[in-house]
């Protein structure tokens, strides 16, 4: 039964990796080409592109390190490379935690009216704003990804090398404090942003359902129906997220505290939500959506 089961899920990972793969690699491609043809993309465009860029990474690292799991080859492989791909699953994956968040951020600046001065003022500054938020997660995200390397060793004496690595047994305090420091600034925080922006999302919508509704404007209805089919997709999302994050936070907490055995089952959340999210916004997001018509019906 224990093989069966590990077959099982090799199979089930290897279909969640080829759909992730495949739908990141078309936002990348869709993004890039509207990039080429006006010299710029949205500030939500951006997000979206760098959201499947650190998901791609994300899921070719696992796919690489699954490969040598299986075959049982980390004794060919140096420390340092263990090293390198922890630190890069770490940096991609909490990454594309925190761009979902700002995803969310961003498009509830784009839809919410407040005739506040700080967020009108955001409005009309909003590339500049994402531009700085990129960074901020970019050095935020490495800074809480460099501890991971200090907790990778090699047990020359073990018999199964790849599941036995990580320094856990003499440090359970280090690792469980490594562990919620982590959850608190990749997992609660980006929720917290997720849930407030959707939440002004839906309010704003169902304030303003009345006067939208009585709008004969077809325009107009047809950027309420966008908004609406944004909250869905971001609600989507943080569904999605919740799920993800929650699974990793439990798994990552019975190996901080030794059992080391469950860490097989971190690449399958981190696989989840990279070929989760998007599929999501592909179906959420209008340019995303047309250009899968497009392939399916070139006349269009």
């Amino acid at each position: 039964k224990m093989v069966a089961a590990a077959i099982l899920q090799r199979y089930v990972g290897m279909i969640i990796f080829g759909w992730g793969c495949l739908g990141n690699t078309f936002i990348i491609l869709v993004f890039l080409l509207e990039y080429r043809r006006n010299g710029m993309l949205q500030p939500y465009e951006l997000i979206i592109t760098l959201l499947a860029v650190c998901s791609s990474i994300s899921e070719l690292v696992h796919f690489a390190r699954a490969v040598i799991y299986v075959l049982d080859f980390c004794a060919h492989f140096l420390e340092a490379v263990f090293k390198l791909a922890d630190f890069t699953l770490v940096f991609f994956s909490k990454s594309s935690y925190w761009l979902t968040a700002w995803l969310c951020f961003v498009y509830c600046v784009k839809i919410v009216k407040i005739k506040w001065r700080f967020f009108m003022r955001l409005k009309l500054r909003i590339p500049l704003v994402v531009n700085f938020l990129i960074i901020g997660t970019a050095l935020l995200c490495f800074s809480i990804s460099l501890p991971v390397i200090y907790r990778i060793k090699f047990r020359t004496n073990s018999t199964n090398m790849c599941k036995h690595y990580y320094i856990t047994m003499n440090q359970k305090e280090i690792s469980l404090l490594y562990t919620g420091m982590l959850s608190l600034l990749t997992s609660f925080l980006p929720l917290l942003l997720m849930l407030v922006s959707s939440i002004g999302i839906v309010i704003f919508l169902c304030r303003h359902s009345r006067n939208i509704d009585k709008d004969v404007i077809p325009s107009n209805t047809s950027h309420s129906h966008a908004h609406v089919t944004v909250a869905i997709m971001l609600i989507c999302l943080i569904v999605l997220f919740i799920v993800c994050s929650t699974t990793a936070l439990s798994v990552n907490l019975q190996i901080a505290s030794g059992q080391l055995e469950l860490i097989i089952a971190l690449p399958l959340t981190d696989l989840i939500y990279s070929a989760g999210s998007p599929v999501i916004l592909i179906i959420g997001t209008v340019k995303l959506r047309k250009s899968v018509g497009k392939i399916h019906c070139p006349k269009w």
